[in-house]
């Protein structure tokens, strides 16, 4: 078993992915077979023959499936014209598995992951991800999950933000400029608005060219090439920084809603801290390249406590609480409080999320 799961790493080469990993293999069988030596090479990388001549048989339908449709001719030459863009070919298998997603949080000693539908989850002892230490990419998708104790994830294939905002599902504007939202706000992006425009129009376009190209089959996608370019360039580029934010609670201008943002009442409520503030600040932090944050807490005369939370030379200073943990939730939320732009009280307070999370480079700060 440990040798098949080396042999199965080898094929991924470091991919993050068991979908291209599946397709070294069969690339590698078929040039085998050209030399006639087809069962040595699934012997030799325990491969099944029949399993690996099953999905050539698939491959040559699906090809007889688009003939038919006239979406490729029998020269396919310019339709694999891109078949060895790797990253094109990971955006490909984002859209053909999409809502299957989970995002990917890599902590110091292991890795989070979390579908929106059961939390948290972990990866198929046989796949390529479980044996990585980290995970350079914010987000995997997959087919299929099976639960016995827990729920886990089978083949899955790592993707960037550009993957999943161009090939994922609807992508919708937020409150404010620069805000994306996906699978009705459970996925939030948050970019400079020039940026967000261009997901928002470069999707626009291209789902329009597929629908041209499915109901004009002879239609040449190659001639709007500016458009594949920006595609292939957005994708390709994407430095995987993972720069999105959990739950972000957008500003309100009431009185009322000030009042209710106040670092108590966002614990009380489930707001930008809840009674899950010290996660949600972790995870806003590890997305974006950080340290987890580092709690001092200290008890007050009158037996109360008060916590202070430091990361990014930045240090927050929450209310005195009856109880450690309460003291150090309440720090996380004063925290979260900055970090979101809900207190409006300077221009620096409401600076877009990744110029928050830039390291600072001057002295320490300290917010009460």
């Amino acid at each position: 078993m440990q040798l098949a799961e080396s042999a199965k790493a080898l094929f991924s080469g470091r991919t993050f992915s068991d979908h291209l990993a599946l397709v070294q293999a069969y690339e590698g069988w078929k040039e085998a077979e050209r030399q006639q030596s087809g069962y040595e090479y699934c012997w030799r990388n325990f491969l099944s023959a029949q399993t690996l001549k099953a999905i050539d048989s698939l491959r040559r339908q699906f090809f007889y499936l688009l003939k038919d449709a006239g979406l490729v001719e029998n020269n396919t030459e310019a339709c694999n014209k891109w078949s060895h863009d790797e990253h094109l070919i990971r955006a490909v298998i984002c859209a053909g598995l999409f809502p299957g997603i989970c995002s990917v949080v890599n902590k110091e000693k292991s890795i989070s992951l979390k579908t929106m539908e059961d939390g948290q989850v972990l990866l198929y002892s046989n796949s390529v991800n479980a044996r990585e230490p980290k995970i350079p990419y914010p987000w995997l998708v997959f087919n299929e999950k099976v639960k016995v104790n827990s729920v886990f994830l089978r083949d899955s294939t790592a993707v960037s933000d550009s993957m999943l905002l161009l090939f994922g599902g609807r992508i919708s504007r937020g409150g404010i400029d620069g805000h994306l939202k996906m699978l009705g706000g459970y996925l939030e992006f948050f970019m400079k608005p020039d940026l967000a425009d261009t997901y928002l129009s470069l999707k626009k376009e291209l789902e329009e060219l597929i629908q041209q190209k499915l109901l004009n089959p002879t239609l040449d996608v190659h001639t709007n090439n500016e458009l594949l370019s920006a595609v292939r360039l957005l994708v390709s580029e994407d430095e995987c920084n993972g720069r999105f934010v959990f739950g972000r609670q957008l500003p309100k201008s009431s009185k009322q809603a000030i009042k209710e943002t106040s670092p108590g009442a966002l614990l009380r409520s489930g707001g930008a801290g809840g009674d899950n503030a010290k996660g949600r600040l972790q995870t806003v932090l590890i997305r974006g390249g950080h340290q987890a944050p580092v709690y001092k807490t200290r008890q007050l005369k009158n037996n109360m406590f008060r916590s202070t939370v430091i990361f990014n030379e930045l240090q927050f200073v929450g209310q005195p609480c009856s109880s450690k943990k309460l003291a150090e939730k309440d720090a996380a939320a004063k925290a979260l409080e900055w970090l979101m732009g809900e207190r409006q009280s300077s221009t620096e307070d409401i600076d877009h999320m990744s110029m928050l999370l830039k390291k600072s480079k001057g002295k320490r700060r300290k917010r009460t």
